[in-house]
């Protein structure tokens, strides 16, 4: 993930003192983190004053505050510095998941969550992160895939290319893009293929939410993109354009 001398300061905070003592137990078993645990909002915009951090994990409700954890993604954005943001959170609807990623988050995780998958997104998103400070253009690695015309996935990177452009998705869509470029044009992605992508982290009842997540993507660089369908009771296809 780094070399012998780079660190990454990654600041958590959760208001439950026993989760929060599992995350940091979690990953401090990772090389070349350095950890900051914190449980309430007002310690944790002390310490965006003193010193930002390479990564934002952050639980969405601290104590009565419903709210917290999206006010202080909101505070990072005033900062005006691209620091990725990983929401830990029950709340699910599709709203909260939605602005979940407006306010710049690379993932966003239901509880409880799942040690495991947390270390493997923190290093894809520590090596993502590394990447962009020392990348000199967008384009694609050699070690790419797909088997769908004007789509490129970059897993080495971490990033994915529609006709060239590269596409805003997080990690967790990645994963689940994925799964179509696997397959020929027409295919039946199922529910339970895109939730096994994610090693579980997508819900079934939030698969549509990240779906339109990633065609929404498509849509910045190809307003009338329309490949993506539902298959119903199935899943989703990938068809191409007329």
């Amino acid at each position: 993930m780094q070399s012998e001398h780079e660190t990454y300061c990654v600041l958590i905070v959760e208001d439950d003192l026993a989760q929060l003592e599992n995350l940091r137990v979690a990953l401090s078993q990772q090389p070349g983190l350095v950890l900051e645990a914190y449980q309430t909002k007002t310690d944790v915009q002390q310490r965006f004053k003193q010193q930002l951090p390479d990564l934002f994990i952050a639980d969405i409700i601290l104590g009565s505050d419903k709210d917290a954890g999206f006010d202080l993604a909101r505070e990072l954005q005033s900062y005006q510095r691209p620091i990725p943001i990983i929401f830990l959170s029950e709340r699910q609807s599709e709203f909260d998941i939605m602005l979940g990623h407006d306010l710049g988050a690379v993932d966003y995780l239901p509880k409880p969550v799942s040690l495991a998958v947390l270390q493997r997104k923190v290093t894809n998103i520590l090596r993502l992160t590394k990447g962009s400070n020392h990348a000199v253009s967008q384009a694609p690695s050699d070690q790419t895939t797909s088997q769908l015309s004007g789509l490129v996935i970059d897993k080495p990177n971490l990033k994915a290319y529609w006709q060239n452009q590269l596409l805003a998705l997080t990690i967790t869509e990645l994963e689940m893009l994925e799964q179509f470029a696997q397959q020929p044009a027409g295919s039946v992605i199922s529910y339970q293929q895109l939730q096994a992508a994610t090693q579980g982290v997508v819900e079934r009842n939030t698969i549509n939410t990240h779906i339109c997540r990633i065609r929404q993507a498509f849509k910045q660089h190809s307003p009338n993109f329309d490949q993506i369908h539902n298959v119903y009771g199935r899943g989703y296809s990938w068809r191409d354009a007329n």
